[in-house]
């Protein structure tokens, strides 16, 4: 998504790659090592300013200057909607999508960058082509290129949350298991429904963990109390999953981020859906975590975004991907 392919001559830590999630009043860092070797930080910044100075603080201390970066960005700070693909060649998709999104946005054009992620082919067989599309305020992702580079990274991708999420759970899977995710910020939330490297459906909720554990606190949690709402939408996305892909149904639910109080709405919302379910299993996916002990939401985008594997590969001309990569560098 939104490859930036700035390609800098010599990346001086090839063998580390970063991702950041920076927010509304919150920074989130991600550094993967070849060796496996996984370093978080997380924490709540009240400024831009007192954000560019925290990141270029954590690059100098864990060595990351010039290290391939992925922005990953968060719920919210960008729209994503679905419409049937254009019926041009791959060269004209850029301009196609573009035209067609001008009337949907509530900001002139010329300040949008949009991009598009297919959805699984072999999921729409005998229906009308059908496409993701990506859109941001290009304002917004100049100012976290250049908060990026200020601190000494690399910057080389822009991602979203339903792909950091997407790598996560394909993580977690085996082999083509259908999986549904269900993601919780504080204040909003995703349901997701992925197999392997294909995302299938992303459903947004308006509440997030805060109100689910509080009501949970309040009711004392279960299958009929405060997850009863969870389980719903879960359950309607798995009904549309069903009636609109006809793919392997879903087997099982992750719930994101880890933590005691998640894992009690994984049991209750798995018992209400008739899955297994359990909370995604960081420590097990990266044997040498480092920093916090316990990744909150933010963290987790992050993760999510330095699973894709940096490439030197330039977008091809007229491609969606070039033209937003050209869009960003202006």
């Amino acid at each position: 998504m939104m490859g930036l392919h700035r390609l800098l001559p010599g990346w001086g830590r090839a063998n580390k790659t970063v991702s950041l999630c920076l927010g509304d009043g919150h920074l989130a860092l991600a550094a993967l090592s070849t060796d496996g070797q996984l370093h978080t930080e997380s924490t709540p910044v009240a400024s831009r300013a007192e954000a560019a100075a925290l990141l270029t603080r954590w690059v100098e201390q864990q060595g990351l200057r010039r290290a391939p970066a992925v922005i990953t960005l968060e719920p919210g700070s960008y729209s994503l909607m679905q419409m049937e693909r254009p019926a041009v060649e791959a060269g004209e998709l850029a301009a196609a999508v573009r035209w067609r999104v001008r009337d949907l946005i509530d900001f002139p054009l010329d300040e949008a960058i949009t991009d598009v992620f297919e959805l699984p082919a072999h999921a729409q067989r005998g229906r009308t082509p059908m496409i993701n599309v990506v859109v941001a305020r290009a304002e917004a992702l100049r100012a976290q290129v250049a908060l990026a580079e200020s601190a000494g990274l690399a910057p080389w991708k822009i991602d979203v949350a339903e792909l950091a999420l997407r790598n996560l759970a394909e993580r977690q899977t085996q082999g083509n298991e259908t999986v549904a995710s269900l993601f919780l910020m504080p204040h909003r939330g995703m349901v997701q429904i992925t197999r392997a490297d294909s995302l299938y459906l992303t459903r947004v909720l308006e509440y997030g963990s805060e109100a689910v554990i509080s009501a949970a606190r309040e009711g004392g949690g279960g299958f009929g109390g405060p997850y009863d709402r969870v389980a719903l939408e879960l359950q309607r996305t798995m009904d549309y999953y069903d009636s609109h892909f006809g793919a392997a149904p879903v087997k099982r639910l992750i719930i994101m981020p880890p933590g005691e109080e998640m894992a009690a709405l994984a049991a209750g919302v798995g018992e209400g859906v008739g899955l297994p379910a359990g909370v995604l299993d960081v420590a097990g996916l990266f044997p040498g975590i480092a920093g916090q002990a316990a990744l909150d939401a933010h963290a987790l985008l992050a993760l999510g975004g330095v699973l894709n594997e940096p490439t030197r590969v330039r977008p091809e001309k007229g491609t969606q991907t070039e033209a937003a990569r050209a869009e960003v560098a202006r």
